[in-house]
């Protein structure tokens, strides 16, 4: 778990840090401390070949591009470069020490600390770095997740540690970034952790017994999801909405979001919808679904389902998971239909959003009337055994907690309409080489149920076909130079028919009967590129070719006028 820190999140952290700074390594920075040094074109790389954390000449190096290359992705987002801090040592370059005993005696546990050279209250201040000698320390994310502080510093530095989850969340979500959503184990926190939790001394609110979760780093997806919808500048408007005199991180986001033209509100509503609906554009985050605070199975019978009454808190959110059927995947199942009916309550500013985690399926957002949210959803009592419906109750405003939501489901099951039985396909290993799936709309392979030889019967204008087809798409059929038209395909079985031309009918003669080549042509869905032809042996028979057997068997007959009635 990853535990990258600023200075002065807590009083204890920032008197030791006076400490430290006031002993051994006073005046200009350090002197004398980590005499080794990589200068590049914006950093200082301060480190020593023997001390408490020796690292070689190439690892400071290989420190200093990490540096330089987070620097400019970071500016490249729209970001300001960090205040020089030439006033402080006279020395435009950013100080970043490699220092395992620094990082230590300035914060206990940390992996890296950024230091501002004037602490809050100071609105905007230049700083340094100080990272471990190790993998974790010297690693990409932990450097853009330190450079970042120090371009939040010269923006505005939030002089209460309450408003430290804003710094340490964005400053996550920067290091995350720049290391192109490195996976190493996201922790996203308890969605029902409210997004301004921050555990501080003076009040110990107690939001996680995890430190990564307890100070604000988890909270680093929703940045996430805002600077993919509004840009990865956004962060800085938060910044700058702060230096313009708003009173508190989450006074400055609201602004921030108001300037886009929404609400904190609307943008929380929306996030927790892109969480349970895994639609992040940051792809590696998808994996990490919501964990369901209830579970409901939701039956094969029609009938009320239990009440769930939910308590959230201010800018948090719990889901309850619905599972189909029984459990029992034996027996035959039916289509029927969810509703759910949620009483919300006062002030919640909330937005319930219920989505099937199937292929396919899209965010449902219930119909808000007054404080009662409702949707009827499709369902069914099948067993899926991977799959199952969300639905979100989250809690938009920045003061309500303990907020009771009262969850009412039924299941109404129609018993006339069979419904498919439906599981995830178990996942595969894939061995040798990997060939891309075609994105071009491409024909279906089709094969034609029966004998080669398929003849019509005297009176018929019908031709009806069993087609097995691979996929979605048409068919065009022909007989000889004569156009049937074109028949519909689904993935499966087709019953399709032609009407055989009056034209082509009316050329059977009495005395003989008519023998053509019947061309069967597949066609993709975007009905561009057609696919191999299939052919069978046609005869038509003629009125004279009837037999003493079809005249032996006159029931033939009304069963055809019967069904040339049906399609007058």
């Amino acid at each position: 778990m990853r535990h990258v820190t600023r200075l002065a999140l807590l009083g204890a952290v920032a008197l030791g840090a006076a400490a430290f700074s006031n002993a051994a390594f006073a005046a200009t920075r350090f002197p004398g401390v980590d005499p080794d040094t990589v200068t590049t074109a914006h950093f200082v790389i301060h480190y020593d070949t023997s001390g408490s954390s020796p690292i070689s000449y190439t690892q400071a190096s290989d420190v200093a591009a990490l540096a330089e290359q987070a620097y400019a992705a970071e500016l490249a987002d729209g970001y300001p470069a960090p205040l020089s801090d030439v006033a402080v040592d006279g020395d435009p370059h950013i100080d970043l020490y490699v220092d395992s005993a620094m990082v230590n005696a300035l914060a206990t546990g940390a992996i890296g600390v950024s230091v501002p050279d004037n602490p809050p209250p100071a609105a905007q201040t230049s700083g340094y770095i100080a990272i471990l000698g190790d993998s974790d320390g010297m690693s990409l994310h932990t450097i853009a997740h330190e450079l970042f502080h120090l371009i939040q510093f010269g923006v505005y530095d939030f002089p209460n540690a309450s408003d430290d989850w804003i710094m340490e969340g964005t400053a996550e979500w920067m290091g995350y970034r720049v290391d192109s959503y490195t996976d190493d184990g996201f922790d996203i926190g308890p969605d029902e952790m409210s997004l301004d939790c921050l555990d501080v001394a003076i009040n110990g609110i107690g939001c996680s017994s995890d430190d990564y979760e307890a100070f604000g780093y988890s909270r680093w997806p929703f940045f996430e999801y805002l600077s993919e919808t509004y840009g990865p500048s956004f962060v800085l408007g938060v910044f700058q909405q702060a230096a313009s005199g708003a009173s508190s991180a989450v006074t400055a986001l609201s602004n921030a979001l108001a300037a886009k033209g929404t609400t904190l509100a609307n943008a929380f509503d929306a996030w927790t919808t892109v969480r349970m609906s895994a639609s992040f554009t940051a792809g590696s985050l998808n994996a990490y679904t919501p964990h369901p605070y209830a579970v409901v199975q939701t039956g094969s019978k029609t009938a009320n389902l239990p009440v769930q009454r939910i308590a959230v808190n201010h800018l948090a959110a719990r889901y309850i998971a619905f599972l189909r059927g029984d459990g029992d995947a034996s027996e035959a199942c039916y289509a029927g239909t969810l509703s759910i009916v949620v009483a919300m309550p006062a002030g919640v500013l909330s937005k319930p959003t219920f989505y099937w985690n199937g292929k396919g399926s899209t965010p449902v957002q219930l119909s808000i009337n007054g404080n009662t949210a409702s949707a009827s959803i499709p369902w069914d009592t099948c067993t899926w055994s991977a799959n199952f419906g969300y639905l979100s109750l989250p809690n938009g405003s920045t003061s309500v907690d303990a907020a009771v939501f009262v969850v009412n489901t039924s299941l109404t099951v129609d018993t006339t309409t069979p419904a498919n039985q439906g599981t995830a396909p178990a996942p595969i290993t894939q061995w040798g080489q990997v060939v891309p799936v075609p994105t071009a709309d491409l024909p279906p392979a089709v094969t034609v149920d029966g004998p080669d030889q398929i003849t019509v019967a005297p009176g018929e204008n019908q031709l009806r076909l069993v087609v097995e087809s691979s996929d979605s798409g048409s068919l065009l059929a022909s007989i000889g130079s004569t156009s049937l038209g074109t028949g519909t395909l689904v993935p499966g079985t087709n019953d399709i028919r032609y009407t055989l031309p009056a034209s082509l009918l009316a050329s059977v003669r009495t005395s003989a009967d008519v023998s053509d080549t019947l061309t069967l042509t597949p066609v993709a869905a975007s009905g561009g590129a057609q696919g191999t032809s299939v052919t069978r042996h046609i005869v038509i028979q003629s009125a004279a070719h009837t037999t003493k057997a079809s005249v032996a068997k006159p029931k033939a007959k009304p069963a055809s006028r019967s069904k040339s009635k049906r399609h007058k």
